[in-house]
């Protein structure tokens, strides 16, 4: 049974001999003699169960814990179990499950493909992949397009072209499946019909966000708006013009406007901006902010690519002040 420690023993740079692990909600503490190590959850990259020794890979190393004995494996699943739950929160993933399981994951985004053994759910608005490393994702049904099934095999497309498939689940596929095609169906009519209301009433919605938007009109931008969420009164809009993109985020707090510098074309940049709006959705700060001190969000950033892609092509900030036009225009 798990009892929240372990006897073990460790071998590592920082420590070695005889340890007590305890598995805590953001990091893995070791202490053995008078040593402690932390190794905080944003900081394991990997984790692998090899003939009853445990490799951990992380950003500084590798360490191994063996000599668990009959706890080894309520070990290894009690910390992919605890790593796979921070990894949904830093993907800012809430609510029931509507199905929850295991079996092999494989992607393929951006040009760069993945597969293993993932934790499989089903939330009322995304799929979630957590396998026990740092590749976790979240995938967003209101971007899918229809599911499709093979052979017990699942793939689900995104608007992007990046593809998610999950197969090995047994007696449960044909389920899954179904309730995956239902509320993608859902969420996605919800969507479309949140965007259809902010279209029609875009001029009062702006309120003193409009002379921004007119400004950004006049600088020659193509214009472009979206929701965080459905259930969200904020929104942001932007405007894009030869590899260049000014991003305003209307919401109850006083906000800077957001500068972006991208070598592809404004099509694919447009999906990259709506992914990772919808991604971060009341945690915008992630997108924005230094976050070498916030581990939460270097998990969110290392498992978001449309996060990650903000963040490398940001090109400054605007505070709204007496020469913000001005210096909007020098942008552009």
């Amino acid at each position: 049974m798990d009892s929240g420690t372990y006897n073990c023993r460790v071998n590592a740079d920082a420590l070695s001999g005889e340890a007590v692990c305890a598995i805590g909600r953001e990091a893995l503490q070791i202490k053995s003699g008078n040593k402690t190590l932390n190794v905080n959850y944003a900081d394991l990259q990997d984790f692998r169960l090899l003939n009853y020794h445990l490799q951990l890979i992380t950003a500084d190393g590798q360490l191994e814990i063996s000599e668990l004995g009959h706890q080894t494996e309520a070990f290894f699943q009690k910390l992919w179990e605890t790593y796979d739950a921070r990894s949904r929160e830093a993907l800012f993933i809430e609510g029931e499950p509507l199905y929850e399981g295991e079996g092999d994951y494989a992607y393929s985004e951006q040009g760069v493909e993945q597969h293993g053994i993932a934790r499989i759910v089903l939330y009322n608005n995304c799929l979630s992949l957590c396998p026990h490393d740092r590749h976790a994702r979240r995938v967003p049904l209101c971007f899918t397009e229809e599911p499709k099934t093979e052979n017990f095999r699942i793939t689900v497309t995104l608007d992007t072209g990046d593809q998610y498939q999950i197969s090995r689940i047994g007696r449960h596929t044909d389920d899954v499946f179904e309730k995956m095609c239902a509320t993608r169906k859902a969420v996605v009519k919800r969507w479309q019909s949140a965007h259809r209301e902010l279209e029609a009433h875009l001029a009062e919605r702006l309120g003193e966000r409009t002379a921004e938007y007119h400004a950004m009109e006049e600088c020659g931008c193509k214009m472009i708006y979206g929701l965080y969420a459905v259930d969200e009164s904020g929104f942001w809009f932007a405007g894009l013009k030869d590899g260049k993109a000014a991003v305003e985020l209307v919401t109850d707090e006083q906000t800077a406007t957001y500068l972006y510098e991208y070598d592809t074309d404004d099509a694919a940049f447009e999906r990259t901006l709506r992914h990772a709006m919808e991604s971060a959705a009341l945690h915008r700060e992630v997108i924005f902010t230094d976050i070498a001190d916030k581990p939460l969000y270097r998990m969110t950033v290392e498992r978001s690519h449309h996060i990650e892609f903000l963040r490398a092509h940001n090109a400054g900030r605007i505070i709204h002040s007496g020469g913000w036009a001005e210096r909007l225009r020098e942008f552009f």
